[in-house]
């Protein structure tokens, strides 16, 4: 699965898309957090890697912006442990093992939708870093 940064205009907030493109496509889509009201929004989203592609071709026909959102990656030699980033977590995708050393789960991270552990890192080592796919589908997807 690879997660997909779904945006929507005022314009066309008000329209089903997701649910028209799931069921033209039928692909599935997991939606992994939605921040939406009436004057547009944010929706992040998990799409099979086989579909990619075609999903993201769809949401841009539908007057949605589509794109891969860069992952958030932790330098475990330079980390320090303080524990800043864990409190911040809204997702629990950064915790701390037996021997008090920052633990981070990819999976559950939201990446740069949030960010909040990139921002309260007072060592800076934490970085958003792009996911492997993200080029090819800007080069082959517009």
């Amino acid at each position: 699965m690879v997660r997909i940064l779904l945006r929507f205009s005022e314009n066309v907030v008000e329209k089903p898309i997701i649910s028209e493109i799931i069921l033209e496509l039928k692909v599935p889509i997991n939606i992994i957090t939605a921040h939406v009201d009436s004057k547009g929004g944010e929706v992040l989203a998990e799409v099979p890697d086989e579909a990619l592609q075609k999903v993201i071709k769809a949401f841009r026909k539908q007057g949605a912006t589509a794109s891969i959102p860069k992952l958030i990656e932790i330098d475990d030699e330079k980390c320090i442990s303080c524990g800043a980033c864990l409190t911040l977590c809204p997702v629990e995708a950064i915790t701390m093992d037996e021997g008090a050393s920052v633990v981070f789960n990819q999976e559950k991270c939201l990446g740069s939708t949030c960010s909040a552990c990139v921002d309260a890192c007072p060592s800076r080592v934490i970085k958003s870093v792009k996911q492997n796919r993200s080029e090819l589908v800007a080069n082959n997807a517009g």
